[in-house]
């Protein structure tokens, strides 16, 4: 019972350790999106930042908070500051957020949550679809990413936006006609990231606790040898 329970927590010390490879280091940066001032206004909503993100003019400015890989090689996931997003308000209707925005390189889809007073509380949802994308960052379309030990370079650029096929199924099957939300589209132009350095992939360094269960493990599985030699 020991040596399973032993194995056990080997194992999960194992899929952590993997799980956190998953996250590719890079220099800080921030992403740059495109605002269309008249889509929004056409709709009589007004428009601002929220959380950990500036409005200036006609563009958003969010900081690149993570960068991860599913699988390596893999397409990249680019992961925006989870407060940051866009608020639209206007008189006597409920405030729409969109926050906590991710990229996803394998299928060129924008995720985010988005909340719209108690009829609508989506989270991690697929939301818009770019028809345009351009990546520096494993090849041209960032989908061929591996875990590597050579300095790379972040570039992203993606326009041409429209609502993501699931999003417009979703509010179909909700009863909600998904043109209602089209200017969620058309007020978004492009995001863009510039050329940034991406830091070599250090391995990680055991921590003593981990040698130490490892080492438990080590013993057990010589004592259960020997005495299988002994009967």
């Amino acid at each position: 019972m020991m040596i399973k329970k032993l194995s056990t927590a080997i194992a999960l010390v194992a899929v952590a350790t993997a799980a956190s490879a998953a996250n590719q280091p890079f220099t800080a940066t921030n992403a740059t999106v495109g605002i269309d001032a008249s889509a929004i206004s056409a709709t009589g909503y007004s428009l601002s930042a929220t959380g950990a993100a500036s409005l200036s003019g006609g563009t958003l400015t969010i900081a690149v908070e993570s960068l991860g890989l599913d699988t390596s090689p893999g397409a990249l996931d680019i992961n925006f500051a989870e407060t940051g997003g866009l608020k639209l308000t206007k008189a006597f209707n409920p405030s729409i957020t969109l926050t906590d925005f991710t990229f996803d390189l394998s299928t060129n889809t924008l995720y985010g949550d988005l909340k719209a007073g108690i009829f609508l509380n989506l989270n991690d949802q697929s939301l818009l679809t770019a028809t345009n994308v351009s990546s520096s960052f494993g090849g041209v379309d960032g989908t061929s990413v591996t875990s590597s030990g050579s300095a790379r370079t972040l570039g992203l650029s993606a326009s041409g936006f429209v609502l993501s096929q699931a999003f417009r199924d979703y509010l179909t099957d909700a009863e909600v006609n998904p043109d209602d939300f089209g200017y969620i589209a058309d007020m978004i132009t492009a995001v863009n990231i510039g050329t940034v350095s991406i830091t070599p992939t250090v391995p990680a360094v055991p921590e003593p606790s981990t040698y130490a269960l490892m080492g438990l493990g080590l013993v057990g599985m010589a004592l259960v040898s020997r005495r299988r030699r002994q009967a």
